[in-house]
């Protein structure tokens, strides 16, 4: 049983892993930009912020999954962070000077990072569809249910590090062409994401 709870973990934390978001875009746009150390850290804030998503679906999935599905102010919000983000990296040139990954650099990217997946409704959505697939479809209940979230996200941090590792060797054969083109495909995956938001906001 314990051997096809972790099987089940990884295999959803490889399907994450394939999941191409604007989480994705941002991170190596940040990799080409400032390094692999700087992508992690903003990964980092990524992770921690689908760990939140899984506490607040294991503790109110019932409670909470209708409203913030519904909630018109809170996709309104997410549209509007997605857009201007979006627009950063439309208006971004690769010619900008970087700062120094310090302190308060390292907070913003861990925040950036969290807010980005936070604020992405699909995400929050996700994990509290695997939270009832966990407890009803494969009958998990307890500490089998901390076993499966902690194969999937070991199993995500794995291939998310990995990622970062390989396109890293790429970066030295990036040109300032590619960074821009790389910023402008970031900008419009992320404002589309935001229209799309706000659409939904309305729709119904």
């Amino acid at each position: 049983m314990f051997l096809m709870i972790v099987i089940k973990g990884i295999l959803t934390g490889l399907l994450l892993s394939a999941y191409l978001g604007p989480a994705f875009f941002t991170v190596m746009e940040t990799l080409m930009r400032r390094g692999a150390r700087a992508a992690i850290v903003l990964n980092i804030g990524v992770w921690l912020s689908d760990i939140s998503c899984i506490m607040v679906a294991y503790y109110g999935a019932s409670e909470l999954m209708e409203p913030i599905e519904n909630n018109i102010i809170f996709k309104l919000v997410a549209g509007g962070a997605f857009m201007f983000f979006g627009l950063t990296y439309i208006l971004r040139k690769p010619a900008e000077t970087v700062k120094p990954l310090g302190g308060v650099g390292i907070l913003i990217l861990l925040v950036k990072g969290f807010a980005l997946n936070t604020l992405n409704p699909g995400v929050l959505i996700f994990w509290f569809g695997a939270m009832v697939v966990a407890v009803s479809s494969l009958d998990l209940h307890g500490v089998q249910i901390l076993y499966y979230f902690a194969c999937t996200i070991l199993t995500l941090m794995t291939f998310d590090l990995l990622k970062i590792m390989f396109s890293h060797k790429l970066r030295k054969v990036v040109t300032e062409n590619v960074m821009t083109k790389l910023f402008r495909i970031t900008g419009v995956v992320l404002m589309a994401l935001g229209i799309f938001v706000v659409i939904r906001a309305f729709w119904h």
